[in-house]
């Protein structure tokens, strides 16, 4: 794949291309490139639905509340930004992360070179790809959230799209895809990735090629931590991951789910024997579950389930 460098103006720029004012213009973060790099995703964008779940374009204003907060995720009309366009903010999360752990002075603006994003995602690297990035960063850009969930100690509500801006400063040779781009996340998002606001997740994460068992992957991580299980009701799991199906297709889904048992780290169970029903996460991590045996009445439950 030829590379053509591509200087992007003001005044010659496509829809497609955004760009920070000379007067707002911040310096770039340029990662150190490395084949392995620790997978790091903010906390609140794996406890809130911050992504849509749909592979088809969506139009839909969603608002989720708990607990006095609440975030309202307004698309445009290309549509709402998905849990995969959301790799984007995680390989620019990992890789700021991994700068401020070596020393190194970061930014909110970062240089994103194409072939290692699609790469470390485990995404495809044929043309078609190097165009979807761009489309990628137009959902994030103009994906809009609405919340008063806190970064760090600051809170407030606040309206911002999920990355301030980007643009493409190489093009492949069609001049249709981006070998490099620019992307400025969000003020939220940066406060939290610098005070480590984060969690690892597994790199298989990337494998997963269903959106729900990518929601479900971030909700266990995030509330199994170190424990050996988690335990929702089923209403609750479905409000939290953002899907906007009925809870009969929902649960369906989930049963396919827990059939594939795919999700990196953990198992997945549905105990259909209480109303409404539970779905239990169980570490994949046979040392720590069995611990949990000790206990005769939650071994006798778990392996009821298992």
């Amino acid at each position: 794949m030829g590379r053509t460098k591509t200087n992007i103006s003001q005044e010659n720029r496509t829809p497609d291309d955004h760009s920070v004012g000379e007067d707002v213009q911040l310096d770039l973060f340029v990662p150190l490139e490395t084949p392995d790099w620790p997978v790091k995703d903010d906390v609140s964008s794996m406890e809130y639905p911050l992504f849509s779940l749909s592979k088809n374009k969506d139009l839909r204003i969603r608002t989720y509340s708990r607990a006095g907060r609440f975030i309202k995720i307004i698309p445009s009309v290309v549509g709402a930004a998905t849990v995969f366009d959301k790799d984007l903010l995680i390989y620019a999360v990992s890789q700021i992360v991994k700068g401020k752990a070596m020393g190194i002075e970061t930014s909110r603006r970062v240089r994103v070179d194409v072939t290692p994003f699609l790469r470390g995602t485990n995404r495809s690297t044929g043309g078609k790809a190097y165009e979807r990035v761009i489309d990628m960063c137009t959902r994030l850009r103009s994906t809009t959230l609405v919340t008063n969930v806190k970064s760090t100690e600051e809170e407030a509500t606040e309206g911002f799209g999920l990355i301030d801006d980007f643009k493409v400063t190489q093009r492949t040779r069609s001049g249709k895809g981006a070998l490099e781009v620019e992307i400025t996340i969000s003020e939220w998002l940066y406060r939290a990735t610098m005070a480590y606001d984060v969690l690892t997740l597994h790199p298989d994460y990337f494998k997963l090629r269903q959106p729900l068992e990518r929601r479900l992957a971030e909700l266990a991580r995030k509330h199994c931590g170190d424990k050996s299980y988690w335990k929702i009701n089923i209403d609750l799991l479905r409000e939290k991951s953002g899907s906007v199906q009925s809870a009969r297709r929902f649960k369906q889904e989930l049963k396919d789910i827990i059939e594939l048992n795919r999700l990196p780290s953990y198992r997945v169970a549905l105990d259909e024997a209480v109303r409404p029903n539970d779905v239990v996460f169980f570490t994949k991590d046979h040392r720590k579950l069995f611990a949990e045996l000790r206990n005769q009445e939650v071994s006798a439950w778990i392996q009821r389930l298992l």
